[in-house]
């Protein structure tokens, strides 16, 4: 699986400049407010771009917090604040480079500058052609239909008449029904859309939300709080099979007390159970509403690595949620041999420094970000690039020897 390779992020929210090289598992640390949250929303804006679906109900639904213009760019100064914001990303041997800027009449709308330009440069060659008259033989080698050849030759002969009495409003009318014609939103795709990149979503499970398996959300299968989750355990049953079942219950073996699990729906009164086992008990069950938030937690994100419907390029913000100090190490660990096997990418923020424990930094398919906030205010980003030497992660991290600790303001 091709992996993002390497993400330059410019004027956006906390962030002025930053290049952040990454690795197929990744995870960002550093104190509250340095800016972790918004490297993640910076990316999803860039999906979202790469998707074409800048619109704030899409932005919400993948994670990002929107708000104003001024909140969404850098504020360090006037100047960066009428600059666009402009995100790059190295994905193998390709770059796809967005510059997003805001038009706030009548409403905040956002817009891709390359979009802009591509329409402008499609809009010349169609009055440069169009304007000779329509050629038949060029078109149809565009596989045209005969019906959308005879709409080409009406834009001719209007366009004609256009050019010698038409205003401006009536030209630019006429442009966008012969880009219509032309699929313009599928020719934007073609040089920008990237399938890993615009399906990236952040997850920020909360436990109501993994409780309520009659929750839903428009992002499918699993909604960034967690909603759907009984919804894609019936997916596995039916259509994954044992296989996936005997994975995700080796994998919640990490909690001691666990022997099995069982996702049943009574079709005469609707209702969704989770049925739990805990070893200790064997003759009393568990369920969803009943079951410590920890075991919740874990099946979420097993689910969501494993399912080939979920995002190959994804995030989890704050993934410590309600886990012991080893499990967090183990939970590391498993993630990463998840992602390795079922070729997942993800990038991880967390304030547990247990959590570190479970990465070695001495593989390449694994990387440790601190992120901070300079003199000036602006996100920085440092890569460790060692594995440190008689000390564990956590305690190099408790000790200030790697960074990601609040500053103390005299």
């Amino acid at each position: 699986m091709f992996v993002i390779k390497e993400i330059k992020i410019a004027n956006f929210k906390s962030v002025q400049e930053l290049s952040l090289p990454l690795s197929r598992f990744n995870v960002l640390i550093g104190s509250n407010g340095s800016g972790k949250s918004n490297i993640l929303e910076a990316i999803a804006f860039g999906a979202a771009a790469s998707g074409d679906k800048l619109d704030n109900e899409f932005l919400g639904s993948r994670g990002i917090r929107t708000s104003d213009s001024r909140l969404m760019k850098s504020a360090f100064s006037s100047e960066l604040l009428s600059k666009p914001v402009k995100l790059e990303f190295g994905v193998e041997e390709e770059t796809l480079s967005f510059t997003i800027e805001e038009e706030e009449k009548p409403i905040l709308k956002w817009s891709v500058q390359e979009k802009k330009i591509l329409e402008e440069s499609i809009k010349s060659a169609l009055i440069s052609v169009y304007s000779e008259g329509f050629d038949d033989i060029k078109a149809k080698e565009f596989g045209f239909t005969e019906e959308v050849l005879q709409r080409q030759r009406t834009h001719s002969l209007q366009l004609q008449h256009l050019l010698r009495n038409g205003d401006n409003e009536s030209l630019n009318k006429w442009v966008r029904a012969a880009l219509g014609d032309l699929r313009f939103d599928e020719l934007y795709k073609q040089g920008y859309y990237n399938e890993l990149l615009a399906n990236f979503i952040i997850y920020s499970p909360e436990i109501s939300s993994l409780r309520k398996f009659e929750e839903e959300s428009q992002i499918k299968p699993l909604g960034i709080k967690g909603e759907g989750l009984f919804n894609l355990l019936q997916i596995f049953n039916e259509s994954y099979g044992a296989e996936t079942i005997n994975e995700l219950k080796k994998y919640l073996n990490v909690i001691e007390w666990f022997d099995d699990f069982e996702a049943v729906s009574d079709r005469t009164t609707g209702r969704k159970n989770l049925v739990i086992k805990d070893r200790y008990i064997p003759d009393i069950s568990l369920n969803q509403n009943n079951v410590n938030e920890g075991f919740l937690f874990l099946l979420f994100y097993i689910s969501l690595i494993v399912s080939k419907e979920t995002p190959s390029f994804f995030a989890i913000d704050n993934i410590e949620a309600s886990f012991h100090p080893k499990l967090c190490k183990d939970l590391t660990e498993n993630l990463i041999q998840l992602c390795n096997h079922h070729n997942k990418q993800l990038i991880l923020t967390t304030h547990n420094p247990f959590v570190l424990d479970g990465l070695d930094l001495n593989d390449s398919n694994q990387s440790l970000f601190v992120v901070r906030r300079n003199s000036e205010g602006e996100t920085i980003v440092d890569k460790i690039d060692k594995q440190p030497k008689n000390i564990k992660l956590s305690e190099a991290w408790m000790r200030g020897y790697i960074g990601g600790q609040p500053e103390t303001i005299d």
